[in-house]
């Protein structure tokens, strides 16, 4: 097997392959026999009727179509892995990326085989002087502190967390939970989309239509009420925004919510706990530690953002459509798990997946540069992950699910390790860039 090797535009090459006459009659024999088994020829037996009699039965073009497609499963893997131990002259690495466009150039009785090749590879990248770009943005890195007012809005969301709440028949007031049933009007029609049933809100937290909650004060439970509000200009569907709509409210539900106070008592039932002052240093030290990673992330994105931003590569346009397909997804699973349709998501945006593809796609090959960057980095720093690192990140990603059994059904063990692995070395990375 020979092959030549012609560089293209964007990270892609063309590798033409020869198969001698010899080697190629291999495969020919081989797709003969493999119709023997298949089908059936007169005369004799599935397996054993000779080339010559299969040739005859299904035409000699058949055979070497046939050969032509075993040899190509059988000499492309073959000479990747050669080329990915051995690299090309003048190439850091080999590393193809997606599926080779396959051409059959030649194929003839009596005559050599050749196909060529057309894939992607991993570009080459010029990287700017990251350590120094580390080091500057380093100085940014912000001190963090914890406040009385952050520790006050935890310690008011867990008493809210367990609130009690209990049904009455008397009106609404400030700080009840309330389910209504409403209808939207602009212009005396009913607005597509603008009705709820048994819609649920807290009066005063200001949390829907601004105004909105006010109305609701002095309803009892089967009271109807119309009203009209103005809509703010920046509200967040366009057609409505400035505008005036009406409103159709049916009070379907009045609870009294009653919050805990903040006692020793109230605090020991949280667990582990003996006194307020206790829990508050618990809050201290969680949210320390918290805006502590924050800080750390942001200066880390802006670390890596800048050197990708000023690297030098040319990379294909298949690694960018690969983002778009993780996006894709992960946009996908995170309306599915909200437990609303993915069609009807796109429906409600009016919105389909090419238009989701061409608006994300600039944001795209931005993360495509991070990723290249980063990859370039760890191969540049000789950046490897050990094999006890991968399996510990690996069963961190395998415990978020139920069970061992749902995590097989779920994730292939192949790509799990390469998820792993890629999160570990970016992890050494950062922490490398952190030290210079």
């Amino acid at each position: 097997m020979n092959h030549t090797i012609t560089k293209l535009p964007k990270s892609q090459i063309e590798i033409e392959i020869t198969l001698p006459f010899e080697e190629f009659q291999i495969h020919v024999k081989r797709a003969g026999a493999a119709l023997s088994e298949e089908r059936d020829v007169e005369g004799f037996r599935r397996g054993k009727a000779p080339y010559d009699a299969v040739k005859n039965k299904f035409g000699e073009d058949t055979i070497y179509e046939r050969a032509a497609e075993h040899a190509v499963r059988k000499t492309y893997p073959l000479l990747i892995e050669e080329l990915e131990d051995n690299p090309p002259e003048g190439t850091k690495e080999f590393l193809p990326i997606g599926t080779p466009e396959i051409t059959v150039t030649k194929l003839a009785p009596g005559n050599e085989f050749i196909y060529k090749a057309k894939l992607s590879l991993m570009p080459h990248v010029e990287l700017p002087d990251y350590k120094q770009i580390a080091q500057e943005l380093l100085l940014e890195k912000k001190e963090v502190a914890v406040t009385d007012e952050d520790i006050a809005k935890t310690l008011e969301w867990i008493r809210e967390s367990r609130t009690v709440v209990t049904s009455v028949e008397r009106a609404a007031q400030t700080n009840d939970s309330v389910e209504v049933d409403f209808e939207i009007y602009h212009g005396g029609v009913k607005w597509e989309g603008g009705e709820s049933k048994n819609h649920p809100l807290v009066i005063g937290k200001s949390t829907f239509i601004p105004g909105f909650e006010d109305h609701l004060i002095g309803m009892k439970p089967g009271d109807e009420k119309k009203f009209s509000i103005s809509l703010p200009s920046d509200w967040r569907d366009s057609a409505l925004a400035g505008k005036s709509i009406d409103i159709h409210v049916t009070m379907k539900l009045v609870n009294e919510r009653t919050i805990p106070e903040l006692t020793d008592e109230f605090v020991k039932q949280l667990g582990a706990f003996d006194s307020v002052d206790a829990l508050k240093k618990n809050i201290e030290s969680g949210l320390l530690h918290e805006k502590k990673e924050k800080e750390q992330q942001r200066v880390r994105i802006r670390i890596i953002e800048t050197i990708a931003k000023d690297i030098t590569a040319e990379f294909p346009e298949i690694l960018v459509e690969r983002e778009l397909d993780k996006m894709i997804s992960e946009m996908q699973n995170s309306i599915e798990q909200m437990g609303m349709k993915w069609e009807d998501y796109l429906m409600h945006i009016k919105k389909t997946i090419e238009a989701l593809r061409t608006e994300w796609h600039e944001e795209a090959r931005k993360r495509v540069r991070v990723a290249l960057a980063l990859h370039e980095i760890a191969r540049k720093e000789n950046i490897n992950p050990g094999t006890e690192e991968i399996e510990k990140k690996s069963h961190e990603v395998l415990a978020q699910y139920g069970s061992p059994e749902d995590a097989q059904k779920q994730i292939d063990p192949d790509r799990l390790r390469e998820y792993t692995k890629g999160i570990v070395r970016n992890e050494k990375v950062f922490e490398f860039l952190e030290t210079q």
